[in-house]
């Protein structure tokens, strides 16, 4: 899979996710991820060209009055993505929920006053390493990045 134009050089998600995702699907009556798969997970938001985020006050915040304003906006969690998307002003916030908060495309402006895409992503690009596929562990356990601190 050839990496797509339209993913830049990072791609961002909240420090929170790595709670959040524990289901293979996120409605319906679905069993935690396995070890392994929850390892590939873990791996995946590790990568280079992904940014973590920490959610702090002001995206709290921000979140529950979404949440108030905008009964799309149905879960806590869909809260703090959908602040967080706006106060970075982020090309697009992709979801992968049913097509609650698709509804909201264009209809809430971001920081720099132009309106948030909400969409379902694109395949997403190949992996950045070169030591196998993106979600082959290999035997190795991929610990905390350390480059950044």
């Amino acid at each position: 899979m050839e990496r797509s134009s339209r993913w830049k050089s990072h791609n961002i998600y909240i420090v929170f996710t790595f709670t959040e995702v524990f289901r293979a699907k996120c409605e319906g009556d679905t069993k935690p991820l396995s070890e392994e798969e929850d390892k590939k997970i873990e791996m995946f938001l590790r990568q280079a060209w992904v940014r973590p985020i920490i959610v702090d006050e002001v995206i709290a915040i921000a979140a529950r009055r979404l949440m108030r304003r905008h009964p799309q906006c149905k879960k806590p969690s869909d809260g703090i993505h959908l602040a967080t998307a706006l106060r970075l002003s982020v090309d697009e916030m992709h979801t992968f929920d049913g097509s609650d908060l698709l509804g909201l495309t264009g209809k809430i402006n971001r920081t720099d006053g132009k309106p948030l895409v909400i969409c379902k992503p694109t395949p997403a690009p190949a992996p950045l390493r070169s030591d196998g596929p993106l979600f082959e562990l290999g035997g190795t356990d991929a610990g905390p990045k350390n480059e950044d601190h």
